[in-house]
């Protein structure tokens, strides 16, 4: 069966972009797209965000949010501006769409808010964004982006997390936007999460494309690492904190410590104190290091010669002189080893 509109009830209507229906009503968030039709049902009326959250039963948030994302995008101005001005809306890309690199452009930034400054704040001003965006064409095509990226609209800490890590700390916005694509099909989207690792970037000295893809790269080598290890001992979740990720990296990618290995220590830690705890693991990897220890026969082997020093010295009670060997006097060794931090062993 097919529907069409009932003539009788556009006796009394208002007008609705083209664009809206177009262009807009499968990208835009539902309640976006709800408090626009109720603007435009009140076009002749200018109208506040607290006005609208109290007619709508909305939270003040999520209006200020589509505020910003209207204004954006040219459907709504705020009051005192000329809004006269034909605007030509383009249909934005699908959200699975290869983000591609930003025009070259060399104009240079202006100074950032102070509020941008602080990370993880979610405390700049939408004015503030908003003003960044008109001034910036890099900034704005950030925004636009970014929301294609997401396959949603982006939230005001989002926001102030891109404004951040590219005013402040001077990555380009094709750089940014490869940082949100890899999070994204990683499965880690959180503000924080970006945030860090983009201010890592940053230090880095990470800033071109060239340099983000092998950078990516790598983070992807690291993350199948992870998953292969995470599999064979049986470790629940699927990504590592990143406390747990700089251990890894020191134990494969500076120690060259084979997956299998890092299982069997696991399987170690487990044994010996019941509970997962990445600091033992760390010591018992770490003593297995400082031996030149890279197979799990050389640390069976090594397990069995300290069992055996230890036994010919005692001796058992019957005065056999056997060796013998308890779980814990390895959770003993273990405990009592010292652990040596070098500063490339520090987190990256």
């Amino acid at each position: 069966m097919q529907y069409k509109v009932n003539l009788a009830a556009l006796d009394s209507s208002f007008q609705v972009p083209n664009a809206l229906a177009d262009n807009f009503i499968k990208l835009a968030n539902p309640k976006h797209i709800l408090i626009l039709l109720w603007v435009l049902r009140h076009a002749d009326c200018p109208k506040s965000a607290e006005d609208i959250a109290k007619e709508l039963h909305l939270d003040k948030t999520i209006v200020n949010e589509a505020i910003f994302y209207w204004i954006d995008n040219g459907f709504i101005v705020p009051e005192g501006v000329d809004g006269v001005q034909r605007v030509e809306f383009a249909a934005p890309p699908p959200a699975a769409e290869t983000t591609q690199p930003v025009a070259d452009k060399k104009e240079k930034p202006a100074a950032p808010p102070e509020s941008a400054h602080k990370l993880g704040s979610s405390l700049a001003d939408d004015e503030d964004i908003l003003a960044r965006a008109k001034e910036s064409p890099e900034f704005k095509f950030l925004l636009q982006k970014s929301q294609e990226i997401f396959g949603r609209t982006i939230s005001k800490a989002e926001r102030s997390m891109l404004l951040t890590l590219m005013d402040y700390y001077g990555l380009p916005p094709e750089v940014i936007l490869m940082l949100v694509k890899y999070a994204v099909l990683s499965g880690r989207t959180g503000t924080n999460y970006i945030q860090t690792v983009g201010i890592s970037w940053s230090e880095e000295g990470i800033k071109t494309l060239e340099s983000a893809e092998a950078k990516i790269k790598q983070l992807n080598k690291n993350n199948r690492l992870w998953h292969s290890f995470s599999e064979q001992a049986g470790i629940a979740h699927k990504n590592p904190t990143k406390k747990q990720e700089a251990l890894f990296v020191k134990w494969t990618k500076q120690w060259k410590m084979s997956i299998e290995l890092l299982a069997f220590g696991y399987e170690k830690m487990l044994d010996s104190i019941d509970k997962v705890n990445y600091n033992y693991l760390d010591k018992i990897i770490t003593s297995w290091h400082e031996a030149g220890i890279k197979t799990i026969g050389q640390a069976q082997a090594a397990e069995q010669t300290a069992a055996a020093k230890r036994g010919g010295k005692r001796g058992r009670k019957d005065g056999s002189g056997a060796p013998s060997f308890s779980v814990e006097q390895f959770n003993q060794f273990v405990d009592n080893y010292e652990l040596k931090y070098t500063k490339e062993e520090s987190d990256v």
